[in-house]
């Protein structure tokens, strides 16, 4: 398995991201309640599409794809529109260290340091998305409540990264370049995060 770099210039013109949780619910047939038992295995998943292009451009995007083999590459993906955070923290933070399955980061940061509800970042190779805005306290510590809980163990002082947090992703979707006369048309891609 090989690490794909994206194509320079790649930009799409629609691109959503979201949580696939595992769970399975269990409904009565009787009274009609329910349980649901959440699995805790949750990954990122990505849908963009690229706009019509040239030819050239095209074979670009073309190769990239071909170059993932199907699901057998990764490619280091982020959240296109929130490229570093809507709060203030910069810097060089770093984690406390942090147990596989906790709900909530301890970041050393810069005191009075901001993260917003909705701001994407990394630590240890995991993508991270803050479930309520935070701020540092005058240490510089700085409780983050996540929404995705934390796969497997963090190691004290492990680098928090902020600007273009990625994670390794899939191509999942059986996607293609198709040409017509005079250009390539839109390109739609799906991605799974790839989970170690």
């Amino acid at each position: 398995m090989s690490v794909i770099a994206v194509p320079s210039g790649l930009k799409p013109n629609s691109f959503a991201m979201r949580q696939q949780t595992a769970q399975i619910s269990f409904a009565s047939p009787y009274g009609g309640s329910e349980q649901v038992l959440d699995m805790g295995n949750e990954r990122w998943m990505i849908s963009m599409s690229l706009a019509n292009r040239t030819f050239a451009d095209a074979a670009r995007i073309e190769a990239f794809i071909a170059a993932c083999r199907g699901m057998t590459n990764t490619v280091a993906l982020y959240h296109w529109i929130r490229k570093q955070p809507r709060g203030t923290m910069r810097g060089t933070p770093q984690t406390n260290g942090v147990t596989a399955g906790a709900a909530s980061i301890l970041i050393y940061t810069t005191a009075g340091a901001t993260l917003l509800a909705g701001d994407m970042f990394g630590a240890g190779g995991l993508l991270f998305q803050v479930a309520a805005d935070c701020v540092a306290n005058g240490s510089g510590e700085l409780l983050t409540p996540i929404v995705n809980r934390v796969r497997r163990d963090l190691a004290p002082l492990t680098p928090v990264v902020w600007d273009k947090p990625t994670a390794p992703f899939r191509l999942i979707s059986n996607s293609a370049v198709q040409y017509i006369p005079g250009y390539a048309t839109e390109v739609s891609l799906d991605f799974a995060e790839a989970v170690a």
